[in-house]
């Protein structure tokens, strides 16, 4: 899986995806006038940050072997906001939910979404020190918050909704 965002990524958008880079450890490809077909080239799947108001707004992975794609509206802290330093993640990342959320019948249809889309694709590790831990959140249907030994180190993603496209270009 890779990073990348839309064609001219407004700064926090920028930084954003190299918070996302750092900490998920994935490769961020500079989009500049790559055309979707030739990103599916590069891989077959790709985690696109796009924008709202020159903020990152979207949040989508397109998995081109069954031609669908997962689409997000979010809203992001970045990590100079929650930690004030840049961490980085030179391994894998263990996945927790919180206890609020692993009873609600809701969330585990989203969980099982994000799980297939996204976090199959990430270099899961039960020893890293880094956790994407998914937390409930009463404004949004969950948080995506990253913890290093238990001490949040961001960046934090809010997620507003899910939609499930059965196209990649809808």
């Amino acid at each position: 899986m890779i990073i990348t965002t839309s064609r001219k990524p407004s700064q926090r958008t920028r930084s954003f995806v190299r918070d996302l880079e750092r900490t998920l450890n994935l490769p961020y490809v500079q989009r500049g006038k790559l055309s979707l077909k030739e990103l599916f080239e590069i891989d077959k799947h790709i985690l696109l940050i796009g924008e709202f108001k020159a903020n990152p707004g979207t949040l989508i992975v397109y998995d081109v072997e069954n031609n669908r794609k997962l689409s997000s509206f979010i809203s992001v802290k970045l990590q100079r906001e929650i930690c004030g330093e840049k961490i980085y993640n030179n391994d894998g990342i263990k996945i927790r939910v919180s206890r609020e959320l692993q009873n609600n019948e809701d969330f585990k249809k989203y969980y099982e979404i994000y799980n297939e889309f996204l976090f199959q694709h990430l270099n899961i590790d039960e020893d890293s020190n880094i956790t994407l831990k998914l937390e409930k959140d009463p404004k949004y249907l969950f948080n995506i918050q990253f913890y290093k030994n238990r001490v949040k180190i961001g960046p934090l993603i809010r997620v507003k909704s899910i939609k499930l496209f059965d196209n990649l270009y809808d």
